[in-house]
């Protein structure tokens, strides 16, 4: 699948956002909707699981890589990317959670092994 560029309006959404909600298809059930940490590197789009590879949203993902993102402007269709733990965007994005989310005891979580090993890239699709 070629990668999707986000419009200005939603990158700009995407990195005023406290919450970014996740909206996963289920099989016989209303799709999941989970509120996770988004931060932006680049014009890309990153979450991470803070409980790591084992998160239930995160494994839906993995399962079913297009998805869904709420924005101001509705649900967008997505697909997520994984991110290698060894990949030096990592460091980026450690910072860009530390930055953003200064003010919130929880941010240090988002940046520990566990986490990293979880790390994906949310493209539009």
């Amino acid at each position: 699948m070629p990668k999707q560029n986000w419009t200005p309006e939603q990158l700009a959404d995407l990195t005023d956002r406290e919450e970014l909600v996740l909206v996963i298809a289920r099989a016989d059930r209303p799709p999941l909707r989970v509120p996770v940490w988004p931060v932006t590197v680049d014009d890309q789009v990153f979450v991470r699981s803070y409980r790591g590879v084992t998160s239930g949203w995160y494994r839906g993902v993995l399962a079913q890589r297009e998805q869904a993102v709420a924005l101001t402007d509705g649900d967008v269709p997505v697909f997520f990317d994984s991110i290698d733990a060894s990949d030096e965007v990592n460091a980026v994005i450690d910072e860009a959670f530390l930055t953003k989310y200064a003010n919130d005891d929880y941010r240090t979580a988002m940046v520990t092994p566990l986490a990293l090993d979880a790390t994906l890239r949310i493209d539009p699709r």
